[in-house]
């Protein structure tokens, strides 16, 4: 099941990243992750909080938002693309009567969004922390390595994952069901950002960052990518796929 569903994902990867939405977004992220780690790591030793401890809260607050909620937007936007931009391409009957099966298509498309996805992601980790430190070994360098801590850093690792996973879920099932990437771009922003921004809210409750916050979070998330793999399994129909899109 697995070496078809990549097969499947190897192909469609090349033919998303022909579009030029979505090679915008991984630059569009690389700029905001150099610009604002840069301008808010200068602003911040520049306004006196050398504290190791508060240096690292607040580095680990922001810098949150740039390395775990933007690079969502690329498997949003090519999961949105997933089975509407077929459709749109003349290309969605041809996939659906391969001999793959639904759970293959589905994998495939799950596959499709989020390995390029997450190599933006932990791309975009390992750009921060360089831009960050490399500020900090400029005008404070006894807050070196200070950011990321641990917890920091795991979050930065596992929840892209889960956000990603989650978010690609619901655009897999509103782009089944939609008639533009337009329109399942737009649903799938309307319901999932602000989704992704109430559940990262719940990591910074209180001083937030904690372990406790940490553990229940990443078991929430797991139960709700679960939970909605399932519905999408069930809902992944070929046959009615292929009378919408006639």
């Amino acid at each position: 099941m697995w070496k078809k569903a990549w097969l499947m994902a190897r192909t469609e990867i090349r033919m998303v990243f022909k579009s030029r939405q979505v090679k915008t977004i991984p630059i569009m992220v690389v700029i905001m992750s150099v610009i604002f780690g840069g301008l808010w790591t200068y602003w911040t030793l520049l306004m006196g909080l050398t504290n190791p401890a508060d240096f690292n809260f607040m580095t680990s607050t922001i810098m949150s938002i740039v390395i775990i909620m933007l690079p969502i937007m690329l498997p949003v936007l090519i999961a949105a693309d997933s089975i509407v931009g077929e459709k749109e391409r003349h290309t969605l009957v041809p996939l659906l009567a391969t001999p793959l099966t639904d759970g293959e298509l589905l994998l495939g498309k799950y596959l499709t969004a989020l390995i390029p996805g997450l190599l933006v992601a932990y791309g975009n980790l390992l750009l921060a922390v360089a831009v960050v430190n490399g500020i900090v070994l400029l005008f404070a360098p006894h807050l070196l390595w200070v950011w990321p801590d641990t917890l920091s850093l795991l979050q930065a690792l596992i929840l892209p994952l889960l956000f990603a996973f989650l978010a690609v879920g619901m655009m897999v099932i509103i782009s089944g069901r939609a008639n533009t990437v337009y329109e399942a771009y737009q649903t799938g922003g309307f319901i999932i950002l602000p989704a992704m921004v109430f559940a990262y809210s719940g990591f910074l409750a209180g001083l937030g960052l904690n372990w406790m916050i940490f553990y229940l979070g990443i078991i929430i998330l797991v139960i709700a990518d679960f939970v909605l793999y399932r519905v999408a399994v069930k809902l992944f129909n070929r046959d009615n796929l292929i009378v919408r899109s006639g």
